[in-house]
């Protein structure tokens, strides 16, 4: 609008305000206002150039990623965790049902169990138990090199962790305690076997993740794979304190 005056009048006086009046406030490309000549006048989230962000990963140490909706992959893997909980519980139960008819335990004719390597076992397994949690944690953060390392950390002590029990089983045979032996045999060969079996399921698990980690397949905000491989690692880190208090100390 352009309002024409004398010069001198009183409404050449007015004439700013009247112009400062005529600035319609519309929204600007970036979600701010813009004026009759075009300029962007708003505070909105800005042309790339202001408030708004690119949606990168940020630097490697920025915040966790924002936790997604759960993928039917995990929510299976946590279906499954449940069922072999249950299994494990049972077989628990099943322990303390046989120890409880024997005033004697272990039989005095079969070799002790060697509480010591166990418990160092213990502390393995879950040291490799905190490296995967780490390994998660920093994938998470951005951290991908940091993550995969711990990764690799966790699956080693999961191997060591064979080894020694497996080293373990041996000299107990020397000694006598088999399966076939006693009731005693078969209880401690069923459930520190199964456990063992899981543990070798859980590594090959971790080997597979490491694999694919190698080439690229997980990122800040796809690591499905890992998350499940680290859930059912877990898993058998957890269960493993609970059978060496009722096997080993009991």
């Amino acid at each position: 609008m352009t309002v024409v005056t004398e010069p001198g009048s009183a409404t050449d006086v007015l004439e700013p305000e009247v112009r400062e009046r005529e600035r319609i406030r519309i929204p600007g490309p970036g979600g701010g206002s813009t004026g009759l000549d075009g300029r962007n006048t708003g505070n909105g989230g800005g042309d790339g150039r202001g408030g708004g962000g690119r949606g990168d990963d940020g630097p490697p140490d920025s915040p966790p990623a924002a936790p997604s909706a759960m993928g039917a992959n995990v929510l299976g893997m946590l279906v499954f965790i449940a069922s072999e909980a249950v299994l494990f519980l049972t077989l628990i139960v099943t322990f303390a049902v046989v120890r409880a008819g024997y005033p004697e335990w272990p039989p005095s004719d079969q070799p002790r169990l060697p509480v010591m390597v166990s418990f160092f076992n213990t502390l393995v397994l879950l040291g490799s138990g905190a490296a995967m949690f780490g390994a998660w944690q920093s994938i998470r953060r951005g951290r991908i090199l940091s993550s995969r390392r711990l990764l690799t950390s966790a699956t080693l002590l999961g191997i060591l962790f064979l080894v020694v029990q497996g080293v373990e089983w041996i000299r107990l045979i020397d000694f006598g305690l088999t399966v076939t032996q006693n009731i005693y045999g078969a209880v401690f060969y069923v459930m520190i076997g199964m456990h063992a079996l899981h543990v070798f399921i859980a590594v090959i698990g971790l080997l597979y993740v490491s694999r694919r980690f190698g080439r690229g397949a997980y990122s800040r905000e796809e690591h499905d794979g890992l998350t499940m491989g680290g859930m059912f690692w877990g898993f058998v880190v957890l269960v493993w304190p609970v059978l060496f208090v009722f096997v080993y100390l009991s």
